[in-house]
């Protein structure tokens, strides 16, 4: 992909933009202290609205390049605009348009770095954001241990400037791997990309996220597998593509399931404890409107819901996210989302086998990885967050790449057929 030339201050708010999404900007002490961030809830309503402003100046500048990228991606939009129409629908209006603002936002965000960066820039780009969270975290809470958690069942547990344990070793997943493939395919400022994969990962361990330590190893084991597939004749690879991808969402479950087992944290309660009865009751719920739910983010705090949260009191969510899917949109917002993910999946693995030159080319696939194995356990994937922005962000990024490279391939064989 030809790089586009952007301007330093353009890259600086970009940056800014980042840095707010990762959350680095609005630190929040553990959740039994306060659920506000330090400085109170207007520091996030203003960073949203600076936030909102540039996206605005972005949209205004390039406004065709918007519509360009975002036309490209019809599964994506679709899926938008599935979101947008649940309000029709919605069992909780005020909690749909709530979160359907910063779904949104996020979605213009991904569609202008898309435009603007290629993959490879937006590595570094997110390394910036991430490796300012993660220091920020070390800080946080080897210095201010008064904002860590104190209830008993998390106690000595870090959690960052996250405000949960659960949510820093999440975030910290996505650090350890950004750092972990730019440090393998980096010459320049190698030692900063290991040192801060380093406190990543340390992160992770003091948070005591088991389903974070059991992602940085399934990455870590995917490498050379990878370059096996390079090696491969076309027939073997579209084999093992396919093995792949069905055999990805069983080996996750497994995966996730013997966490325990496999970091050696005997004594603590799986991630799946407590789960199990409460997806039951969800898939129940699933099958009263199985076509196009209750509405965007719109089922926890409806009436509709009112048995599962007297019957589990710590349920917000349905702590999966494949099942928050189809109570949110039914069949037709997940089947939507499924093409859209065998897609991503299709285009990754085809740019393993055809175009990665370095183990940051591997990152989309193991991105995938990382999304999935995570919402087996927890709600991200339509979330106004950080999941969502690198989910959709790369999405579009892979497909102008691969269109970008068919016409550039067509191009050749006419050139080549004139002669």
């Amino acid at each position: 992909m030809l790089e586009i030339k952007v301007k330093p201050t353009e890259r600086i708010l970009t940056i800014f933009l980042l840095l707010i999404v990762v959350g680095a900007l609005t630190i929040h002490p553990a959740q039994e202290i306060s659920i506000s961030t330090l400085g109170g809830d207007k520091l996030d309503t203003i960073f949203n609205i600076v936030s909102y402003l540039i996206l605005f100046y972005f949209l205004l500048l390039y406004w065709k390049g918007f519509l360009y990228v975002a036309t490209k991606s019809p599964l994506q939009f679709f899926l938008l605009a599935i979101i947008i129409f649940s309000l029709l629908w919605s069992e909780d209006l005020s909690s749909s348009l709530t979160y359907m603002r910063g779904l949104i936002r996020i979605y213009f965000l991904a569609v202008y770095l898309a435009m603007r960066y290629s993959l490879r820039e937006q590595m570094r780009l997110i390394a910036w954001a991430l490796g300012t969270a993660a220091l920020l975290s070390m800080l946080f809470s080897a210095f201010l241990p008064d904002y860590s958690h104190k209830s008993p069942e998390l106690l000595n547990m870090w959690s960052g400037i996250y405000g949960h344990k659960n949510e820093l070793g999440y975030m910290m997943a996505w650090s350890a791997g950004v750092f972990l493939h730019l440090g393998l395919s980096s010459y320049r400022y190698r030692w900063l990309m290991w040192a801060l994969c380093g406190i990543s990962i340390c992160l992770i361990i003091l948070s005591r996220s088991t389903t974070s330590l059991a992602i940085l190893l399934t990455m870590i084991l995917l490498l050379p597998f990878y370059k096996f597939f390079k090696r491969t004749n076309y027939k073997l690879q579209v084999i093992m593509i396919t093995s792949a991808l069905m055999l990805l969402i069983i080996f996750s479950i497994l995966l996730v399931n013997n966490a325990e087992a496999l970091v050696g944290t005997s004594g603590k309660d799986l991630t799946f404890n407590g789960r199990s009865d409460l997806w039951e009751l969800v898939i129940s719920k699933i099958l009263e409107r199985p076509w196009l739910g209750y509405g965007f983010s719109a089922f926890w705090t409806s009436n509709a819901a009112s048995n599962l949260r007297a019957t589990y009191e710590w349920a917000s969510n349905a702590h999966n996210g494949f099942l928050e899917l189809l109570l949110e949109l039914g069949l037709l917002g997940f089947l939507t989302f499924i093409a859209g993910f065998i897609r991503f999946f299709v285009m990754a693995m085809t740019r393993i086998i055809y175009v990665a030159k370095k183990p940051e080319d591997y990152w989309p696939m193991q991105m995938l990885i990382l999304i999935v194995i995570i919402n087996f356990s927890e709600a991200r994937l339509l979330t106004p967050s950080w999941n969502w922005l690198m989910y959709i962000t790369t999405s579009f990024s892979l497909t102008l790449d691969y269109q970008r490279n068919y016409y550039q391939s067509y191009m050749d064989s006419f050139y080549s057929s004139q002669k």
